[in-house]
């Protein structure tokens, strides 16, 4: 890939509409400490994500986790680098730290952008993820476009991800766009 941001085309970048990630499969299962520590950060008090027996009365028949949530089940390693530690040692750096949130295990594309802005996100909600159950999310580059804007190139980078249960019953649909600078 060519060094400066400038001298990539759009015909590079669209060599990539397309490509697919491999599953990715959630380190553990949605424990009922972690649905209890999630819901309390987004501070829902909706009994169906603690209470058991309000839970057992409903369509679920037990404890899910918020629609959200599989966006979110995805932990980062424990020796993975840090975010801020990355910002800090490179003020070019996006934030990211090479952490893989978004991608959901598709191969990164080589550019020489350097700041990275979230466009936007269009979510389809199908179910929720229950207590026990492992989330898999599956990637895949749906549309990447070189722009010419007001203060220079940009490359907009739409991610479809699907997550399901292990099982296969689909969860969510996120689309997620990605301006790079």
């Amino acid at each position: 890939m060519n060094a400066t941001p400038g001298a990539a085309s759009a015909d590079d970048f669209a060599l990539w509409i397309g490509r697919q990630g491999e599953p990715k499969r959630s380190t553990s299962p949605l424990e009922r400490d972690t649905l209890r520590r999630f819901v309390q950060a987004i501070m829902d008090r909706d009994p169906l994500y603690f209470n058991d027996e309000y839970a057992a009365s409903t369509v679920f028949h037990k404890l899910v986790a918020p629609p959200l949530y599989p966006v979110h089940a995805f932990r980062t390693a424990a020796d993975a680098p840090d975010p801020l530690v990355s910002v800090q040692l490179d003020p070019d750096a996006d934030g990211t730290a090479g952490n893989d949130g978004m991608y959901f295990g598709l191969a990164p594309i080589e550019h020489a952008f350097k700041r990275l802005l979230n466009g936007g996100n269009e979510i389809e909600f199908y179910r929720c993820l229950a207590l026990d159950e492992h989330c898999v999310a599956r990637a895949r580059y749906a549309n990447v476009q070189l722009k010419e804007g007001k203060s220079g190139k940009m490359l907009l980078v739409d991610i479809e991800t699907e997550f399901r249960t292990e099982a296969g019953e689909l969860l969510l649909i996120n689309r997620q766009t990605l301006i790079w600078r």
